[in-house]
């Protein structure tokens, strides 16, 4: 009677045994699955955090009118942008942030020209009608004003309105226009006809060469002028008007 008793008793706590560690085997799964399932959602609720920051930044650049704020603004947004794993740029979210930096990237730029048009446009506003000599700046060796006048032309302001007259160094170009070489070759396009003018130069001597009035929108902003040669060529150049002096 004893020895079944044992028996019954052992058997009694082998059963509780399998069901005590029947039970802790799939709490620990169900624990494991949780920790797993919370650690995802962390991680996407970080990307998500990261994204929403650089969604932030450009977005706070996007809209402004530039300011001496913005080129660190941008600087910020982009090593914030470049600091994004794959997975966060992959976001839903994220092409409409592509989206915007690129439009901002645009506006930027268009801001940028504004900016120097308004600047140079202020700075002629702020030349009183009379005449200066101001620099003429070109983009070759080939084309230039004459040595004999250091680089400059002499630029009239009337009515707001600013033309530079120039004297090259011959009689070689004959014609020039305000724009590019293609449009200089058009039916009806306004060329610029040259005037004759003397030069001196250091040594006493003077020289007849061609001269052109050419039209300035604005000071230090390069603007397309194109020029025509004897052998009846056009070719391209950039040209600008910088620091104006007023003659006496």
């Amino acid at each position: 009677m004893k020895k079944k008793l044992v028996t019954i008793l052992l058997a009694v706590s082998l059963v509780g045994t399998l069901v005590l560690s029947g039970c802790s085997g799939k709490s620990d799964e169900n624990a494991e699955t949780t920790v797993e399932n919370d650690k995802e959602e962390s991680t996407e609720n970080e990307d998500q955090k990261a994204a929403d920051e650089v969604a932030a930044l450009i977005d706070a650049i996007y809209v402004q009118q530039r300011t001496d704020e913005t080129d660190e603004q941008c600087k910020k947004a982009k090593e914030a942008w470049d600091a994004l794993t794959d997975a966060q740029k992959e976001l839903g979210e994220i092409e409409a942030i592509q989206k915007i930096y690129v439009e901002h990237t645009k506006n930027a730029i268009k801001s940028l020209g504004k900016v120097s048009k308004s600047a140079s446009a202020s700075a002629s506003d702020a030349l009183a009608d009379g005449t200066y000599a101001a620099k003429f700046n070109t983009d070759s060796g080939m084309f230039h004003v004459n040595e004999a006048n250091d680089g400059c032309g002499t630029l009239t302001v009337k009515d707001g309105k600013m033309t530079i007259h120039i004297s090259l160094v011959s009689k070689k170009i004959i014609n020039l226009f305000v724009g590019t070489a293609a449009d200089a070759a058009k039916d009806g396009a306004k060329l610029l006809e040259p005037t004759t003018d003397t030069v001196k130069y250091s040594d006493g001597t003077t020289e007849e060469v061609y001269g052109f009035d050419v039209p300035v929108e604005a000071l230090d902003q390069e603007f397309d002028l194109a020029i025509l040669g004897t052998k009846g060529t056009w070719y391209d150049h950039k040209v600008s008007v910088s620091d104006p002096k007023a003659t006496k």
